[in-house]
Parts: structure tokens; sequence; C-alpha cells
């Protein structure tokens, strides 16, 4: 039997614009001027990170209390309990995961919108848990104030009838949004509107973009959360391998505190790892199905 090229036009499509998304992820991350571009990018991988360190203090029977993200694109997370060996490296192993998971999903799927939607209703529902939002501690003139603004929001919907009265109802319903996540995250508004952002931009863009754009957006954020993820891990090598760090207070500081060896060894350790994960991901993504394609042609 002849053997030839067994993907479809549907499918080199697909691998053309998986190429683009990851050319991208690859110069945005490497290029230094783009901060503010890059910015929202880097509070969503530090916000993954953080999920990352929460979430395992849940599976190994710890609590995971709140997440913080702060302007300058570094978080915290307050667990208890739980096995401090996974739920340190669970920060830079954790965002690695996520990369490659959201990859897997992607292309396993003719459907990615699905995968965007339920990523993003992920997201929603641990920003809404983990945030550090607090709405019974509402004072009374808070709670006033609040009710005042989503009593003139929806009398602006109810009552307009053009689409401007009712677009004004909708932003007025929004500053209302604000004002409870601030009034409730008693000022540590950042991770909650990070992790809110995140989870409506995916929501929406799964309903509303065509497949294609679907599929470019879920791709670039996987490969550049991947990237970050070693990135970050690099960064951390360099920082504990200074004399007197600079940043005493780490991930792999902390590994080397609780179980020994050196920081730089944990961090060396945690770049190989993530560089695996990302590229098995690509793998099992791409390569495989390709050559058992060819093989069964």
């Amino acid at each position: 039997m002849k053997r030839g090229s067994s993907s479809t036009p549907d499918q080199r499509r697909d691998l053309a614009l998986a190429g683009a998304a990851f050319v991208v992820a690859l110069v945005l991350w490497q290029v230094q001027g783009l901060y503010l571009i890059m910015m929202p990018f880097r509070l969503f991988v530090t916000m993954i990170h953080e999920l990352g360190h929460g979430l395992a203090a849940e599976l190994t029977g710890g609590d995971f209390l709140r997440f913080e993200v702060t302007s300058r694109g570094a978080g915290l997370a307050y667990t208890r309990g739980g096995s401090p060996f996974v739920i340190i490296q669970a920060g830079y192993l954790g965002t690695a995961l996520f990369g490659a998971g959201l990859l897997l999903l992607t292309y396993r799927t003719q459907r990615p919108g699905r995968v965007a939607v339920g990523v993003g209703i992920f997201l929603a529902i641990l920003t809404l848990a983990y945030a550090g939002l607090r709405p019974a501690q509402l004072s009374s003139l808070e709670i006033v104030l609040l009710a005042a603004v989503l009593a003139a929001a929806a009398f602006l919907v109810l009552t307009r009838e053009t689409d401007q009265g009712r677009w004004a109802g909708a932003g007025v319903a929004a500053m209302g949004g604000l004002l409870f996540v601030w009034f409730a995250s008693e000022g540590r508004v950042l991770g909650v509107l990070v992790g809110l952002a995140s989870a409506l931009l995916l929501i929406a863009l799964g309903l509303r973009a065509r497949r294609d754009a679907v599929l470019v957006v879920l791709t670039f954020l996987a490969f550049l959360t991947g990237l970050q993820a070693i990135s970050d891990a690099w960064v951390l090598l360099r920082i504990v391998t200074m004399p007197g760090s600079l940043l005493p207070l780490n991930d792999a500081s902390a590994m080397s505190d609780e179980f020994g060896g050196p920081a730089a060894a944990w961090a060396f350790v945690w770049i190989v790892a993530d560089a695996l994960i990302m590229g098995a991901a690509a793998y099992f993504t791409f390569v495989r199905p390709r050559r058992r394609g060819a093989a069964g042609a």
C-alpha cells in the first residue's frame, strides 16, 4: 500500500494554528519590552501557581484558606494541614500541569469551546471559594449601598426601552459587582478580579467565538502558561544561587528547609519536570497522532 499523508485538511489547519499560537507565545515570552501586554498573563499564571498550592492542600487532606495576587505579579497561598512535600511543589509543577492539561483537552475534542467554558467555570468557582471573599462581614452601610446600586441597575434594565438604556443598567450592575468585591475582599481585590475576569473571558470565548479562534487562544494560553512555569523556575534557580538571596522566602527554600537538599537542586528539578511535562503534552497532542495516522495509511 502506498503511504502518504493521512492528515485531513482540517487537521493540517489545526496544526498550523497551533504552530502560530506557539510562535506568538514564544515571542511574547522572550521579549522583555512587552511588560504591559504581558502583565495580564503574568497575573493569570500567578493565580494558577497559587491555586496549585491550594488544591494540593485540599487533595492531601488539608485546607485551602485563600490566595492573593499582587500588582507586581507575585502571589501567596494560605493553606493549613496537608502534605508539605506535595503542597510546596504544586505551584511550579501545577502550573505546567495546567498548561499541559489545557493543551491535551483542547485537541481531544472537536468543540474546544466546551473546554474554554469548562475551564472558565472551574476558575470562577475556585475564585469565589478561595480568593478571600467574606460577604458575611459586610457592614450595614456597605449592604445598603450595594442594595441601592443593584436596585438602580435593575430599574434601568427592566424599564428602559432602548438597548443603550439596558446597557447602562448592565454597567451599573457591573459597578455594583465591583463594589461587592471591594467590600467583601477587604481591599485585596486583585486576585478576585484576575480570577473572575479570566473566567468570564474564557466563557465568552467558548460561547461566542469561532472554533479556530478558540483553538488559537487556548493553545496560546496553554503554551504560554507552560513556558512561564519553566521561566519562573529558572528565575528561582538564579535567585537561590546568589549569595544572600534576594528572595529568601520561596518554594525552593521551603523545600530545602523542610526536606533537606540545596534550594537550587529543587529549583533545577522543577525546571526539568516542567519541561518534560510540556514536552510530553506536545508529543501526545501533535506528534503521536500523526505517527499513528502515518502508520495506518
